[in-house]
C-alpha cells in the first residue's frame, strides 16, 4: 500500500532532511541522468553557456563585418 501509514519509504521521505536541490541531483541520478530529470541548476548552466557563446560569436561577426577585428 503505496499510500498507508505503514509503508515502510513514507517514513524515510518524512524524515529527509536534504534540500530541495539534493533531492532533485538524487532524483536525476536514480533515473539514469536522463535529460527528463536534469535538476535545475544544469539546465541554468546550459542556458548561461549558450546565451555567453551567442553573444561572443555575434560579437566577433560585428566586429569583423565593421573592419575593426585584427
Amino acid at each position: 500500500m503505496a499510500g498507508s501509514p505503514y509503508d515502510p519509504d513514507r517514513y524515510d521521505r518524512d524524515r529527509d532532511v536534504r534540500t530541495e536541490a539534493q533531492k532533485e541531483w538524487a532524483d536525476w541520478s536514480a533515473h539514469g541522468y536522463r535529460k527528463l530529470y536534469q535538476p535545475r541548476s544544469v539546465l541554468l548552466f546550459g542556458f548561461v553557456v549558450s546565451v555567453t557563446l551567442i553573444g561572443g560569436l555575434m560579437t566577433v561577426f560585428w566586429l569583423a563585418a565593421n573592419g575593426r577585428f585584427p
